[in-house]
């Protein structure tokens, strides 16, 4: 899809129909282009005089069509009908989900997290579409090397200890951890999450929603699931010294903890675990693995466009442990994982973009410096 220019006189504007029945086909039209454009996010957006549909096709933002002014606040009607908002209040943002599925023999049923947002013109809805297989779940098909899955499945046969997996917002790091609690998805263990928002809905896995306005913060939750007799508890965030220290506590207590965490790499959440106030000893004797990745656009089938994953797993070997010990630095600690097996995602993408792959521009522009 040709990203098209955003002026008033574009003659890309829809037909006149101002019936109920053509906001619905209006929103149908948009939700199954999306289910075949493989679309992984569809923005709603108010300009002055007309509104604009883009989707978020392997990474990019492309335009869909323009719409008419008027029928920018009768599908943001339409959509918090569905997603069960509240259609009067267009001052704060709101959090919802619908489903939107296509109708015809191949049928395709996708839940939606739906997020709105006041602007200037007037209110902005994104739609999270959340597809799901088992092979999307599937550790072996996520884009770890081989050295790297046995070292994720060694670490999730363990009772206890806290996996963190790094990266930016959009890099798939919720995926990954979804796909940790798809393999350990087995009737002898009870599994718990905490999210915000839940994006995937797992059978066999006791989720709970982050929601601070009733009280539900990642602290009170974690304490409350502590008493619920948890093998695994995946912790969507950990954002403060709070989070970061009940997370500890929990591996420390005979649970298998996973969580996430804002950092460039899997060498510098070290780092970050210290500057949230977690100590030096507790780092090095609880933690399993540290996972960061990057989603790059896949070169290597041009026929059905795609992005890869392209992962770092710093496994907690013994050696690793003593040097965070001994408080070495990011390069020193590199210089000793890559002894142990560690291989950088900068090296991992050069093999790629090598074997034509990924784009050498991907190297540049998306791995951590």
């Amino acid at each position: 899809m040709t990203a098209l220019p955003l002026n008033q006189n574009s003659s890309i504007f829809q037909t006149h129909d101002d019936t109920d029945q053509y906001i619905i086909r209006l929103w149908d039209e948009i939700s199954l282009a999306a289910i075949q454009k493989n679309t992984s996010d569809i923005h709603i957006e108010a300009y002055q005089y007309f509104c604009v549909v883009r989707f978020r096709i392997h990474g990019d933002l492309c335009l869909f069509k323009k719409y008419r002014k008027v029928d920018h606040l009768r599908l943001i009607a339409r959509v918090k009908i569905l997603a069960k908002l509240d259609i009067a209040e267009q001052r704060l943002p709101q959090d919802g989900r619908l489903l939107i599925q296509n109708n015809g023999p191949a049928s395709i049923q996708i839940d939606c997290r739906v997020s709105t947002m006041p602007t200037l013109y007037g209110e902005k809805i994104v739609i999270r579409l959340l597809r799901t297989t088992n092979n999307e779940l599937n550790i072996n098909q996520i884009g770890f090397t081989d050295y790297q899955v046995k070292t994720v499945k060694d670490s999730l046969k363990q009772k206890n200890g806290l996996i963190l997996v790094c990266g930016p917002t959009g890099s798939g790091k919720t995926r990954t951890l979804y796909s940790f609690l798809h393999y350990l998805n087995q009737p002898h263990l009870n599994l718990c999450s905490i999210e915000d928002p839940i994006e995937i809905r797992l059978e066999g896995v006791n989720q709970v929603a982050y929601h601070p306005k009733a009280g539900l913060n990642f602290g009170v939750i974690i304490r409350a699931l502590l008493r619920q007799d948890p093998d695994v508890m995946m912790i969507g965030e950990i954002r403060d010294r709070d989070t970061a220290s009940l997370a500890i506590t929990a591996a420390q207590t005979g649970h298998l903890v996973l969580s996430t965490i804002h950092t460039r790499n899997a060498i510098s959440c070290i780092g970050r675990l210290r500057h949230l106030g977690i100590e030096t000893d507790l780092i090095a004797d609880n933690i399993l693995f540290i996972s960061s990745q990057r989603l790059v656009k896949n070169l290597g089938d041009l026929n059905n466009p795609s992005r890869i994953a392209i992962h770092e797993v710093l496994a907690f070997t013994q050696s690793i442990k003593s040097a965070i010990q001994k408080n070495l630095g990011c390069d020193e600690l590199e210089l000793i994982a890559k002894k142990d097996g560690f291989v950088s995602m900068q090296e991992q993408a050069k093999i790629l973009a090598n074997a034509n792959m990924i784009d050498h521009e991907s190297i540049k522009f998306e791995m951590p410096k």
